[in-house]
């Protein structure tokens, strides 16, 4: 790995040897090791010395073979606590906005309900519904919907049966069984639409965002009157948030 700048050849090959532990063995001796960088075994054990020492990595007490160690985990944590999702996501939302002119939103999953962190609003659309902090439930909506989707079963059992199924406008499922044939063609479609569900006139199709534990953390949509999001505007609106969903997710550390 090369870049611009000195490169310290000690250092270079201890991040190489923390590379090794992210493939599929995640316990390697000094052996291979060894063979894997192209080093001497006593030259590969002292470079995993030292990265044993700042806890880096950890010897597994029954077979003498190394793994990560927490002290990853601890950086990594920190790294994750700093990630503003409303700021890594902005720059795609407004993109979003400015190709399909249309109002472009995105919420994160809060205590069994969607939450709006963000939205992008265009000249051609008025959205009232939709408001930054405004809690929405997840069994009508486009982002609600696309996380629900992506949940354990256990989880959206657990929504559907603790919280009020009620109908916003005519269009809205209320029934389970309803809802949750549903959530099987979004999970088939690999996206939600939200037809007149949480306001007459208004269609919305949404993707979820997977957080570094590729779990669905939260949504983007792009919202329009229903007359002029058509079929064929879904499929292209899907197909553009599938691409800005996984941007984020990647950024938010999700290997999806």
């Amino acid at each position: 790995m090369k870049g611009p700048g000195v490169i310290i050849q000690s250092v270079d090959r201890a991040l190489q040897i923390i590379d090794f532990f992210t493939g599929p063995q995640a316990e390697l001796g000094i052996t291979e090791i060894a063979e894997r960088i192209g080093l001497g075994k006593s030259t590969v054990y002292g470079l995993v010395n030292t990265l044993l020492k700042a806890g880096y990595l950890e010897q597994n007490p029954e077979n003498k073979r190394y793994r990560l160690g927490l002290r990853l985990f601890e950086l990594g944590s920190i790294v994750q606590s700093r990630m503003d999702v409303r700021e890594i996501a902005r720059p795609y939302l407004e993109a979003l906005s400015q190709k399909f002119h249309m109002t472009v939103h995105m919420g994160i999953y809060r205590d069994w309900e969607m939450v709006y962190i963000d939205k992008v609003d265009s000249p051609n659309t008025r959205i009232v519904y939709s408001q930054v902090g405004k809690r929405a439930p997840m069994y009508c909506t486009g982002i609600g919907k696309a996380v629900l989707a992506n949940m354990s079963p256990a989880d959206v059992r657990y929504i559907l049966d603790s919280r009020p199924l009620e109908p916003l406008t005519v269009h809205t499922l209320t029934k389970p069984e309803e809802i949750l044939e549903e959530l099987e063609r979004v999970r088939t479609n690999g996206y939600a639409v939200d037809n007149e569900e949480v306001e007459l006139g208004l269609r919305c199709v949404a993707v979820p965002v997977y957080d570094y534990r590729k779990k669905p953390v939260a949504a983007v949509s792009i919202s329009c009157a229903a007359a002029y999001l058509n079929e064929a505007k879904i499929l292209e609106a899907a197909t553009a948030l599938g691409e800005t969903a996984k941007e984020i997710s990647k950024r938010l550390g999700s290997g999806i």
